[in-house]
């Protein structure tokens, strides 16, 4: 599996892909760090985190979720970007497999499903957009709408599943009251009922009749509020760090299994299978490949934190896995890199 992204040379591309991971990922601590002084100051209490993590959840996010896939999704895109979404359904359930399997040994119960849980989310969205735009354009940035396609409909079921367990809420009836998934379903039928729909999303008002016109202003509405997902989520998860001592922050067995599964096992399974694939004789375009990887091999999301306090799971590992898997990422993302390049 080979793709040459753009025309530098090979220590000018090495910079130059480390320079965006290492914006990006200085980025995302900033806004942790934001969080984390709020809370620290007692500007953001218990009360407060838990209501921002239920709006993001709950509300900001399926807006986000919406609006994007009415966005990119069309029968065209899904026709010819099919393997995108199946990869990005493997991805999540990779992780929530070989997180289920490896914890065993030092997790269990609310634990091992948390661990689980942040095993098989990656930050596919944010992180890797940025990044595959840099390295492919347009190209880069439908495989990764694409991608989120078949993540979604995978976390708003077995994800949420695997969280609320057995005992603490699950079962068919609540994973259908989730508004995520509901927004995911939502989303697929509007963007293939109403294919028209999706222009219209970033439409300016003038030129279009009237009709258009209310629409476009609702849907440009609903996208500027799920806009605020991932800086509020950053923003959470930062106060959640800062409700916890220092020693809570070291890591231990089950950080370092989390962290280690998320960012190198993981990854290096899920490129195992791609070759596995190709060699059987079955095309994936390389575009799609490399982008799948480069999600597979991303640090933990940054709502994976937010989802755990929601629907019940144990965010004294969730928050900092976040924070350790992000920051480990800076040396594993650059050197996948070098490998896949």
């Amino acid at each position: 599996m080979y793709v040459q992204p753009f025309r530098l040379s090979s220590e000018d591309r090495a910079v130059t892909e480390t320079a965006i991971v290492a914006s990006r990922i200085a980025l995302v601590f900033a806004l942790l760090g934001i969080g984390w002084m709020l809370r620290r100051r007692a500007i953001l209490g218990d009360r407060t985190v838990d209501q921002l993590s239920r709006l993001v959840v709950d509300v900001a996010f399926p807006a986000l979720v919406l609006v994007e896939l009415i966005r990119t999704v069309s029968m065209e895109t899904l026709r010819s970007d099919a393997m995108a979404v199946v990869l990005g359904a493997v991805i999540i359930l990779l992780g929530l497999a070989v997180g289920h399997l490896a914890s065993r040994p030092v997790a269990a119960g609310k634990s091992r499903r948390t661990c689980a849980f942040v095993v098989a989310m990656p930050n596919w969205i944010f992180l890797p957009l940025l990044i595959a735009e840099a390295l492919y354009g347009s190209s880069g940035v439908r495989t990764v709408l694409m991608i989120n396609v078949g993540a979604l409909v995978v976390l708003w079921t077995l994800g949420v599943a695997t969280l609320r367990g057995r005992t603490e809420g699950g079962g068919v009836g609540a994973l259908l009251r989730n508004p995520g998934l509901g927004a995911t379903v939502a989303g697929l039928i509007l963007a293939l009922a109403f294919p028209m729909l999706g222009p219209l999303v970033t439409a300016a008002p003038a030129g279009l009749s009237a009709g258009d016109a209310v629409v476009s202003t609702l849907l440009a509405a609903v996208k500027l509020f799920g806009s605020i997902t991932v800086p509020l989520a950053l923003m959470v998860t930062g106060a959640q760090l800062g409700a916890l001592d220092w020693a809570s922050l070291r890591p231990d067995r089950r950080m370092a299994l989390a962290v280690g599964l998320r960012l190198l096992v993981v990854p290096a399974m899920f490129w195992g299978l791609l070759l596995g694939v190709e060699a059987a004789g079955v095309l994936i375009e390389p575009t799609v490949q490399v982008v799948g990887v480069i999600v597979a091999a991303m640090p933990v999301a940054v709502s994976a934190s937010l989802f755990t306090q929601r629907f019940g799971g144990d965010v004294a590992l969730a928050a900092p896995a976040v924070f350790w898997s992000t920051f480990a990422s800076l040396i594993t993302v650059p050197v996948l890199f070098s490998m896949l390049v």
